[in-house]
């Protein structure tokens, strides 16, 4: 039963390329809700356990970023990302889930829970690509993204 959830809930996903990320939409729903951004895959020198490391002063330095987990052995970290941004004549304030992940000469961000804050303050719903704020939102994430690469590569 799980396996067939599954499978329909992929089936409704579509891949949508935006500025050298790949987008995964959810197609089901009528908000066409972004499930997930995966970044390229960046080739840069150094071991994991000196990526690792190198990633967290790099997060460190960035604003919005609370760093959830990091397992340096695997070559994982877990963060949380706020982004601001200026759409419809308002302040926006974008949260996502940034999992990276980090080898031997390589790193990878993937960004996944992306949601945008409620005017009124109540909480967060959920970034749907038929928002008109998306591609905003989107371009602040690939500017909080593109810091970090920057840093890596320092």
């Amino acid at each position: 039963m799980l396996v067939a959830a599954l499978a329909a809930a992929s089936a409704s996903a579509e891949e949508v390329p935006f500025k050298g990320r790949t987008l995964e939409v959810d197609t089901g729903q009528e908000a066409k809700p972004i499930l997930k951004v995966d970044g390229s895959r960046y080739v840069v020198p150094g071991s994991r356990e000196q990526l690792v490391a190198k990633a967290q002063a790099c997060l460190a330095a960035q604003e919005g970023v609370s760093v959830e987990a990091v397992d340096a052995e695997q070559g994982r970290l877990q963060v949380t990302l706020l982004t601001g941004f200026r759409a419809s004549f308002a302040n926006q304030t974008l949260r996502t889930k940034l999992a990276m992940e980090v080898g031997d000469g390589y790193f990878q961000a993937t960004e996944s829970s992306l949601e945008l804050a409620q005017a009124d303050g109540s909480g967060y719903v959920p970034l749907g690509q038929s928002a008109g704020l998306w591609e905003k939102a989107l371009d602040a994430l690939v500017k909080h993204e593109d810091a970090l690469v920057d840093c890596m590569y320092r």
